[in-house]
């Protein structure tokens, strides 16, 4: 990024204080050093040919590249976390930009491309990007239902986290052995995932509201 405030500023609020332990100094690139990319485009990397796809929903200038050669999808975190050879995908739902309506065409569109492989952000591949993406799909529904009917019952936000972040803990160690469970957990920011599927309910019940008035 040319300038990277902006970015290190909502980072900021979501690991207060533990910026430069988590990723280090963040440097700018010179701006002609960048290569602005909206989806639509094709990169050409030696002799493959790299499909760039707007696939927004986790955050809204999200895209996910397709290497046609071999089938492979490089999906950052469209797609979730999970750790190779685990059973479980777990959702990353951070705020600000949570969109599950956009999200659920994003993962059409990956599906649609019919990808060999698919290479997450956090961590490594899968080799069955079927059944991966339809046990996103339905792990990312279940949760932000969860999310919601936690937010009708438990006005005090805190207890509203602790509430989310218990219930999805014992999800995840009810699917993984001890050792396992406690390493997704650690890894995967369920704090953030509340506050990313809390804010998206909010925001939605706002604009039903406005839209009555």
């Amino acid at each position: 990024m040319a300038d990277p405030s902006k970015l290190l500023a909502s980072a900021e609020r979501l690991w207060p204080g533990e910026l430069q332990h988590l990723f280090g100094e963040t440097l700018p690139v010179p701006f002609g050093n960048l290569c602005m990319l909206k989806g639509g485009e094709t990169l050409a990397l030696g002799s493959r040919k790299i499909e760039v796809v707007h696939t927004p929903g986790h955050a809204s200038h999200h895209v996910s590249y397709f290497d046609s050669s071999d089938g492979t999808a490089f999906v950052g975190d469209t797609t979730g976390f999970h750790i190779e050879g685990e059973p479980f995908v777990v959702p990353l739902a951070p705020p600000p930009d949570i969109d599950l309506e956009i999200w659920s065409a994003s993962l059409d569109a990956i599906a649609a491309r019919a990808p060999s492989r698919l290479f997450l952000t956090h961590f490594g591949y899968s080799n069955d990007p079927a059944a991966h993406l339809a046990e996103y799909r339905r792990n990312l529904q279940r949760w932000a239902v969860r999310a919601a009917e936690i937010l009708r019952s438990t006005p005090d936000q805190n207890a509203a986290l602790e509430k989310f972040v218990a219930d999805a803990g014992v999800e995840i160690a009810q699917r993984l052995s001890p050792a396992e469970a406690e390493h997704y957990i650690f890894n995967c920011g369920l704090n953030l995932t509340w506050l990313g599927l809390a804010r998206y309910h909010r925001k939605r019940a706002e604009a039903a509201a406005a839209s009555q008035t």
